[in-house]
C-alpha cells in the first residue's frame, strides 16, 4: 500500500476508536494508585469520541477536511490530562495534514513528527515514562525508517512497534510504574488507537460498516440556530470559520467572492458579535431560538456586570453548598470518576458575567483541560492549580474584590501551600505503593497524593493517616465526610481527633463526594 485516500482515513479513525473503547477498562485498570478513579481509558475513550463525531459529520473527500473534523472534536471533547494530550496529538496530525487529500508515506512521517512536537508543547513540564514518550520514540522511529517508496503498511509496522517498545520500557523509566507493575496507562491507550487503525487499514473493517454499526450518543442539543452573512476577506476567512466551529454544531459554510454565508446550531450568543466584528462587516444574521426554556433576554456586546467571576468543579452536594455560600458562580459536576471536558469548561467560561473568570479544577487530572479552556476563550480567564475540592475553599476565602486580578492569582496560591490534603478510600486492586501493602477491598489512607496506610475500616484508616499527618504546625483540622459515611461515624471521628490533637480545632462539615469516605485538610 503507497497511499490512504479519505475514505480509508476514516476507516482508520473509527477503528482507532473502536478498540479503544473495547479496552478501556484494561487503560483504567492500570492506573498506578488502586482507587477507584483510574480514568485514563475512559477518558481517552470519551475525547476520541467526540472527534469521531466531528468527522462523521465531515464529507469532505480531503484527509485534511477528516483530520480538522478530528482535531476540533477531540480539541473540545478533551477529559483528564490524557484526553489533553490525545487532543494535542490529532491537532499535530491536523497541522502535518494540511492541503493534502491523500496520505503517503512521507505525510506519515511529518504526522508522527508534528503531532508529538505538539503535544510536548502543550505539557508546561513534560514526564517521561508516559505518553509522551511512546510519542516520542515513535516519531523518531518514523524519521529513522523512512524509505523512498516504502510500503504504507511496513512503515507503520515499524513505527508502532517502536511504541510497544516504548510502553513496555515506561517502568523502568518511571519507579512508581515499576513498583506497581504496570506500563503508562496513556501510553497504552495510545498504543490501542494505533492498533485498532492498523486493523483497518489491513481491511478488516469497513467504512460503510463502522460508520452505521458503532453507537455513540448524540450531542447535546444546541439552543440556538444562527445564519449570518458576513463580508470577510478570504485570507481571514478560515480563521472565523474555526473560532466559529469551537463553540457551535452543525456548521455549514459557503463563500463567494468576499461573502461567507454560515448556518450553525450554539447554546450561547453572548460573544457571537464580539467574535464576528474582529473579521468583517456583518451583512445579516438570523437567530432562532429552538429551546423555549432558554432565557430570551440575552444582550449582545453588554459590559460585564462584576470584576470577578468564579468556576468549580464540584463532585457532592455539601461541597455544592458550600461553593453556593463562597458566590461561586458555575459549578460544574465533575471528578474521581467523571472529569469535565474542555467544552464543559469552555461553556462555563462564557456564560460567567465578569471581567475577569477564574477556575478552580479541584482534580489534577482537570488542569489541564481547564487551561486548554482558557486558551480557547477570548475571556481573561485564570486556572487556579487546585488538586482537591477543600484547597478552593481556603482560595476563595483569601480573595479580596479591591486587588487586581494578579495579586489575588498570588493570595489564591500561597492559601493552597499551606493546605495538606488527606483522602480515605477503598482499594481497587492488591499492589504495592510507597512500601505500603494493599489489598483489594480494603481501604487505603493517602496523605498529599502519597499512600501512607492500608486497613481493613474506613475508621482505623481515617485514624491512621491523621495520625501519619497532623504536626505541632496543624492549628485546624477539618473533616469533609462523604456520601456513604453516616453522621454518627463522622462525628466519632471528629470527637476522637478533637482528643487526640488538643492542640487543633476540628470541624465537621458534610462534603457528600462519593467514593472518598473522608477528605481531611489540615491548616
Amino acid at each position: 500500500m503507497k497511499k490512504i485516500d479519505s475514505n480509508k482515513f476514516k476507516s482508520l479513525i473509527i477503528k482507532a476508536f473502536e478498540l479503544l473503547n473495547e479496552k478501556r477498562d484494561v487503560v483504567d485498570s492500570l492506573n498506578v494508585f488502586p482507587v477507584p478513579d483510574g480514568d485514563t481509558g475512559t477518558n481517552m475513550t470519551m475525547t476520541m469520541k467526540s472527534g469521531v463525531e466531528k468527522v462523521k459529520q465531515t464529507e469532505s473527500e480531503s484527509c485534511y477536511d477528516i483530520a480538522k473534523a478530528l482535531s476540533q472534536g477531540t480539541l473540545m471533547g478533551a477529559r483528564g490530562n490524557s484526553g489533553v494530550i490525545l487532543s494535542q496529538l490529532c491537532r499535530g496530525m491536523s497541522k502535518a495534514l494540511k492541503g493534502k487529500d491523500i496520505i503517503d508515506a512521507n505525510v506519515i512521517k511529518d504526522i508522527f513528527v508534528t503531532a508529538n512536537k505538539t503535544a510536548y508543547r502543550a505539557v508546561m513540564k513534560p514526564t517521561e515514562g508516559t505518553i509522551l514518550t511512546v510519542s516520542r520514540l515513535m516519531a523518531e522511529e518514523a524519521e529513522n525508517s523512512f524509505e523512498d517508496n516504502i510500503d504504507i503498511d511496513k512503515y507503520l509496522y515499524k513505527i508502532i512497534g517502536a511504541g510497544h517498545k516504548a510502553l513496555l520500557d515506561t517502568p523502568n523509566l518511571l519507579p512508581v510504574l515499576k513498583e506497581a507493575k504496570v506500563v503508562d496507562s496513556g501510553g497504552q491507550g495510545l498504543m490501542f488507537l494505533l492498533e485498532g487503525a492498523l486493523k483497518a487499514l489491513n481491511g478488516e473493517i469497513s467504512i460503510e460498516t463502522d460508520l452505521s454499526e458503532i453507537e455513540i450518543e448524540d450531542l447535546p442539543s444546541k439552543d440556538f440556530n444562527v445564519d449570518l452573512t458576513i463580508s470577510v476577506d478570504e485570507d481571514k476567512k478560515d480563521d472565523l470559520i474555526e473560532k466559529i466551529n469551537q463553540s457551535s454544531t452543525s456548521l455549514t459554510e459557503d463563500f463567494d467572492n468576499g461573502i461567507l454565508k454560515l448556518s450553525f446550531d450554539c447554546d450561547d450568543i453572548k460573544d457571537l458579535m464580539d467574535i464576528v466584528i474582529d473579521f468583517g462587516q456583518v451583512l445579516s444574521m438570523n437567530v432562532e431560538n429552538t429551546n423555549p426554556e432558554v432565557l430570551n433576554d440575552i444582550k449582545l456586546n453588554r459590559k460585564p456586570s462584576k470584576k470577578y467571576g468564579f468556576i468549580a468543579v464540584s463532585r457532592g452536594d455539601g461541597y455544592d453548598k458550600v461553593f453556593e455560600s463562597l458566590n461561586v458562580d458555575k459549578i460544574i459536576s465533575g471528578g474521581q470518576t467523571m472529569n469535565p471536558s474542555t467544552e464543559d469548561i469552555y461553556k462555563a467560561i462564557e456564560k460567567v458575567d465578569s471581567e475577569n473568570v477564574i477556575i478552580f479544577p479541584n482534580n489534577k487530572n482537570i488542569i489541564m483541560s481547564a487551561k486548554q479552556a482558557c486558551d480557547l476563550s477570548d475571556r481573561t480567564c485564570r486556572v487556579v492549580e487546585t488538586r482537591s475540592i477543600p484547597e478552593s475553599f481556603s482560595a476563595l476565602l483569601s480573595f479580596d474584590e479591591d486587588e487586581s486580578l494578579e495579586e489575588n492569582m498570588e493570595n489564591f496560591n500561597d492559601a493552597i501551600e499551606d493546605v495538606r490534603v488527606l483522602e480515605v478510600t477503598i482499594a481497587v486492586r492488591d499492589t504495592n505503593v510507597n512500601n505500603v501493602e494493599i489489598k483489594k477491598d480494603e481501604f487505603i489512607g493517602i496523605v498529599d497524593n502519597k499512600i501512607v496506610t492500608s486497613k481493613n475500616t474506613i475508621e482505623r484508616t481515617a485514624k491512621e493517616t491523621l495520625k501519619n499527618a497532623v504536626d505541632e504546625d496543624t492549628s485546624l483540622i477539618t473533616i469533609y465526610y462523604g456520601e456513604d459515611v453516616e453522621d454518627k461515624e463522622a462525628k466519632k471521628l471528629q470527637k476522637y481527633a478533637q482528643k487526640k490533637f488538643k492542640d487543633s480545632d476540628v470541624e465537621l462539615i458534610y462534603g457528600g463526594q462519593p467514593l472518598y469516605y473522608y477528605t481531611i485538610t489540615l491548616e
